[in-house]
């Protein structure tokens, strides 16, 4: 490392010089900076004795050869040369910042959580999409045999404008494969499985996966799982951050056990999160903290798919003065609005995915509702996909349909090459749809429509149909 200047120069084992900018990111293990380079930061660890300093470096190269180009991961490009401290070269798009970043500006200066902040930081739908595709980036790093290994917003890098959900990890020196020895033993305060603390394992997807936990009850709800609860707060700081992070207290939410529930004011997370989601963190929290419970833990493919489901059921708050995302519920109220009003049945309409039997045997009840639905509320434009909630990378298929509630009605649109079937319920009206179709609202008569797909229909090699039903 040079100094011109009062400018820091870097050089890589290939002759290329890197100007060194402004830090991006901190951690235990080092620092990562911008470079005068475009798209271009470098990783410079703190200074390490020789023999560590080996130990770095051949990890680094090792991570260089794993089959992870497809993956959102800032891997190394290049190792640098540096006396007493190990580097390397990574790409990283511009526009991104560190999540604890974002996760800091949901605080008001004196510490307390802003409702209004977190609305315009994205609101929910933002946080879900965020989670989405971090939990895909995990599930596809999981299924190739791998851990993440040190999972925290500090390594976790997002879009800076609210508009976009682009997320990377960075600090891939740590990725490696999974284990349940000692072996690679880092993680950040706050973050680390229970497990690690009581040194029962090393790093692995299960602790990935309680790492990805935290961050997500945090972004979600602005809550540590531990942190302020009444137990917790009744002991020596110490003590309990240590008692804490081995896992010996209950969650601050665990319906089976309040002795630790939360001793601070904030969102009402049990009308914010659906059932499906909050069991994920009952399951991790609740049950896998106890060593004989890990498998309880749900796996990041389960993470993906309940967030994807979530988002399909998102309402968007009419009340001009909110606006804020939430997830359906019973009462069709905004868990973000001061003065919350129920959404009418002219603003917003229900999907269900349903399937008809055309065994004989089901002749008296061919019909047979799915699990599956979407919630579109006035302003909501939404895409419909024949791949379900579990398929990985949605953002490059085309969607088959998209579905747009307006003023002036329902609005259907079959992609490009592609058509939508719309009839109804007892099949004696049928059209097929290649443009978009406007539903509007003076047609609206309480009656039960169907949309499928030529392929989703009944033929002589197979006996069930699929539909969205909806009532318009």
């Amino acid at each position: 490392m040079t100094n011109e200047k009062q400018k820091l120069i870097v050089k890589d084992l290939h002759g290329g010089t890197y100007t060194l900018i402004e830090k991006i990111g901190e951690g235990g293990q080092g620092t990562v900076l911008k470079t005068d380079q475009v798209n271009l930061v470098v990783k410079i660890t703190n200074v390490l004795p020789d023999a560590q300093l080996k130990k770095v470096r051949k990890q680094f190269q090792n991570v260089m050869r794993l089959p992870l180009r497809d993956l959102k991961i800032a891997l190394p490009l290049s190792l640098l040369t540096l006396k007493n401290r190990a580097g390397y070269v990574m790409e990283l798009m511009d526009g991104l910042e560190p999540l604890a970043a974002q996760i800091e500006r949901m605080y008001t200066l004196e510490g307390q959580f802003d409702l209004i902040k977190y609305r315009d930081t994205g609101g929910f739908a933002r946080r879900l999409l965020i989670l989405k595709e971090l939990a895909e980036t995990l599930a596809k790093l999981h299924g190739k045999g791998l851990a993440f290994g040190d999972l925290s917003p500090n390594n976790i890098f997002v879009s800076t404008s609210i508009e976009h959900h682009q997320v990377w990890l960075i600090d891939a020196d740590n990725i490696h494969y999974a284990e349940h020895t000692s072996q690679h033993h880092f993680y950040t305060k706050g973050y680390a499985a229970p497990e690690l603390i009581r040194n029962e394992t090393g790093t692995n997807t299960q602790t990935d996966a309680w790492s990805f936990a935290v961050i997500a009850l945090q972004l979600l709800t602005h809550t540590h799982p531990f942190n302020h609860g009444i137990a917790v707060d009744d002991e020596e700081p110490d003590i309990a951050e240590e008692k804490a992070a081995r896992g010996e207290f209950p969650w601050v939410f665990d319906v089976d056990d309040d002795s630790n529930e939360i001793a601070v004011s904030g969102f009402p997370v049990f009308e914010m999160l659906n059932k499906r989601l909050f069991n994920l963190f009952q399951r991790c929290f609740g049950l896998s903290r106890l060593p004989d419970q890990l498998h309880e833990r749900p796996t990041m493919v389960e993470w993906h798919y309940e967030l994807n489901r979530a988002l399909s059921l998102l309402l968007k708050c009419q009340d001009e003065g909110c606006r804020s995302t939430f997830i359906v519920n019973k009462r069709m109220l905004c868990n973000f609005c001061r003065d919350p009003k129920p959404l009418t049945l002219d603003q917003y309409v229900r999907f269900r995915y349903w399937g008809y039997d055309q065994d004989p045997l089901m002749a008296d009840q061919p019909w047979f509702a799915n699990s599956e639905q979407i919630f579109l509320s006035l302003g909501q434009e939404k895409a419909i996909y024949h791949e379900p909630h579990s398929h990985f990378d949605n953002q490059l298929l085309k969607p088959w349909f998209r579905i747009a509630l307006t003023e002036d009605g329902l609005k259907i649109t079959p992609e490009t090459d592609d058509h939508v079937i719309l009839q109804n319920v007892e099949g004696t009206t049928s059209h097929t749809l290649h443009k978009t179709q406007m539903l509007k609202n003076h047609q609206k008569g309480n009656k039960d429509l169907l949309i499928t797909h030529s392929s989703l229909q009944m033929n002589s090699e197979k006996t069930h149909s699929f539909f969205w039903r909806f009532t318009w």
